[in-house]
């Protein structure tokens, strides 16, 4: 899996102690150390996450939900699907979402009734922007 690096400011103290962890050997080094942390944490926060994601107006049958942890995509033939339904959906994801590079802005704004991705999203700038905008919208 992809990582992204990040800055951590820590007290000396703090620092000490994790270093007493990574030579007692239950750490292999600091960084294995602060991603164990993170992950507790986050295990930790899970409803809060769940909760902070979920949509505000589920209106009726016709609206969907699509959430997604981890990686996800959206083709046109999905689309296109909705689309004949007559059925909106909300976007939640966590990870990476990829939306099909033939589909339409205009056709996002037929379907999307909301969307929140919190981390990677992979479309056309106009598909992205379109998103952008039913986000604001969304908030």
């Amino acid at each position: 899996m992809k990582t992204e690096k990040v800055s951590v400011n820590l007290s000396p103290v703090e620092l000490g102690q994790i270093d007493c962890l990574v030579e007692r050997g239950l750490f292999d080094n600091r960084s294995d150390f602060i991603r164990a942390a993170a992950r507790k944490s986050l295990e930790d926060y899970t409803e809060d996450i769940r909760q902070f994601l979920e949509p505000k107006n589920l209106e009726n049958e016709s609206t969907g939900l699509t959430f997604i942890f981890g990686i996800g995509a959206l083709s046109k033939d999905e689309i296109k699907n909705y689309i004949q339904k007559n059925k909106k959906i909300h976007i939640r994801v966590i990870g990476m979402f990829s939306i099909s590079k033939n589909v339409t802005p205009e056709e996002i704004k037929q379907v999307v009734q909301s969307c929140r991705v919190h981390g990677v999203l992979i479309a056309s700038e106009e598909v992205s922007a379109a998103l952008k905008e039913i986000a604001e919208n969304d908030n």
